[in-house]
């Protein structure tokens, strides 16, 4: 039986056990691959959970590494069937492979804790405020269409927040992020509401890293970790960047690290209001017009 039904986390422990159950047996990639005639790439492919693996595939693998068990072959058998189904496909046209793989594993995780330098993170973000930093992410060449279809998915992915088993969120942001003034005039004072109005959340805690507590190590790039409701799943790190990697183990073990470091330089959940007030009375501050002399 199943624990959990996620396709993307299903893929990934699928991917894990099979990439172990070769190296126990000390065979390479291109060893397997030679002796089922496979391309090499089709093994790599399926290991780093690029593709999905058919269950004749599947057959052959648990054979040729001598796993017979009936009751555990069922088993990953099933795990295969489920890591098939895409939660997200229907945004594969406007979100990337690395990002569609993301919403999969977010959508499944007990416990998200993200660090952003320079944007409110997804999940918080008002549709006005989304819209704005998708259009100044886009080329010029992406339709109104696709930046709406980008948007909607945007907007979708924040219903894990209401879900009547919502994970423990822990949004850390640097004070850049929440002072650039992002879209026409009042989108960033209705973004910096919404955040106070989330704070209050019990699952959720936002807090800053103002430009006093100095030079840490976020100022490296964003990043996310996820905490899995099976023991057997390990945390996953996600690196936001063009070239998105998603790191676990050992890897991930020192974003873990790297967070509570930030954590410790960020004001406390209950000073999340304060820091909002006085963010929003600046802005109002610099919208006024300069007195002059004649004035």
């Amino acid at each position: 039986m199943i624990k959990h039904a996620d396709p993307e986390v299903q893929r990934r422990r699928l991917r894990i056990m099979l990439r172990d159950f070769r190296q126990s047996r000390q065979l390479t990639q291109k060893d397997v691959a030679r002796e089922l005639d496979w391309s090499t790439s089709k093994l790599i492919r399926i290991e780093t959970g690029e593709s999905s693996i058919a269950v004749s595939d599947l057959r052959a693998l648990l054979a040729h590494y001598e796993v017979t068990d009936p009751e555990h072959v069922d088993q990953l058998i099933e795990m295969a069937r489920i890591a098939k189904h895409q939660t997200w496909s229907s945004y594969r046209d406007v979100l990337s492979p690395a990002l569609l793989l993301y919403l999969g594993y977010e959508s499944s995780a007990s416990r998200i804790r993200q660090f952003e330098p320079l944007l409110i993170p997804g999940l918080l973000q008002t549709e006005e405020y989304a819209r704005a930093i998708i259009r100044a992410y886009s080329p010029p060449s992406r339709s109104d269409r696709d930046i709406e279809r980008i948007l909607q998915a945007r907007m979708e992915r924040q219903e894990l927040l209401s879900r009547e088993d919502p994970p423990e969120i822990f949004c850390l942001m640097d004070e850049a992020a929440v002072r650039r003034v992002v879209g026409k005039s009042g989108v960033m004072v209705r973004q910096l509401e919404k955040l106070k109005r989330l704070n209050e959340l019990p699952n959720l805690h936002i807090q800053i890293v103002r430009f006093e507590a100095g030079e840490h190590p976020g100022m490296q790039g964003p990043f996310a970790i996820l905490d899995f409701p099976d023991p057997a799943d390990d945390d996953l790190v996600y690196l936001e960047s063009p070239s998105a990697q998603a790191l676990s183990g050992e890897d991930a073990a020192v974003y873990v690290e790297k967070f509570f470091q930030i954590e410790d330089l960020a004001t406390p959940k209950a000073r999340l209001n304060g820091v909002m007030d006085e963010l929003i009375a600046d802005m109002g501050r610099a919208q006024r017009p300069t007195p002059t002399a004649d004035s």
